[in-house]
């Protein structure tokens, strides 16, 4: 999985490929006991061995079919379409694993839409690709899939989009403590009643407060219930990424 993650599709062949061949060998016919399958077929696909990759993509669909679990069926339908011969069957797999993944986690999901944005840069479709591109990005940044979300930010950037980090929201640019004192404030306390709140003196207080105006570059508490409102200091949503330019 790290081999795929990471672009090694060769050694992801080696690893997979042999524990492949002794399931298909094996009495284990229900792909959800080893989810490898679908990561074999994706490997043969990135290296244009499709032809070893569409025997294992139809007992993969035989198997989904024959059990009817829905995450079994979805990656089945998006083996079909990294095995297409024509663009309009990979198109129509594609969103058949998509509807499929609706049900069955949001990773599965966001490596289809990886799959589909690669699928359609190479045909030229940049602008479908980035909508695809982005969907499987916000995704695996809310999965933490590290990995899978250079994956995707390689992918944009080839299709002309350049990205950039915006700053981080101010709930990760504060410690704990600056945090704390900074929603105390807001609400209007003043920094007695807040050193009385958190057991550290005024003076503290009036450090952290120093430390949080730098930071959130402002210069009186009187802007701190705006900043809460906004929902940076209470509720703020983290790092993402903005999309800076792009090129058709």
């Amino acid at each position: 999985m790290l081999a795929l993650a990471t672009g090694n599709a060769d050694e992801a062949v080696t690893q997979l490929a042999p524990m492949v061949a002794a399931l298909e060998a094996g009495s284990f016919k229900n792909p959800n006991q080893f989810r490898i399958q679908p990561d074999l077929v994706e490997a043969y696909a990135r290296l244009h061995r499709t032809d070893e990759a569409r025997p294992i993509a139809a007992s993969l669909e035989r198997q989904a079919r024959a059990t009817g679990v829905r995450w079994t069926l979805g990656v089945a339908m998006r083996c079909r379409a990294l095995v297409a011969d024509a663009d309009a069957a990979a198109d129509a797999a594609f969103d058949e694993a998509l509807r499929l993944h609706e049900r069955a986690g949001p990773f599965e999901r966001a490596r289809t839409q990886l799959c589909f944005g690669e699928h359609l840069r190479r045909r030229g479709h940049r602008r479908d690709a980035r909508v695809r591109l982005g969907a499987a990005l916000e995704a695996f940044e809310a999965t933490g899939a590290a990995p899978w979300e250079e994956r995707a930010r390689a992918e944009l950037r080839a299709s002309g989009l350049t990205l950039r980090r915006r700053q981080p929201a101010a709930r990760d640019r504060l410690t704990p403590q600056e945090l704390q004192v900074a929603r105390l404030v807001g609400e209007g306390k003043s920094n007695r009643d807040v050193a009385a709140m958190l057991f550290i003196t005024p003076k503290t207080v009036e450090f952290h407060l120093t430390r949080v105006y730098r930071k959130l570059e402002i210069h009186s508490r009187s802007q701190l219930p705006r900043l809460m409102a906004d929902g940076e200091i209470d509720g703020g949503t983290g790092a993402a990424l903005d999309v800076a330019s792009a090129r058709d």
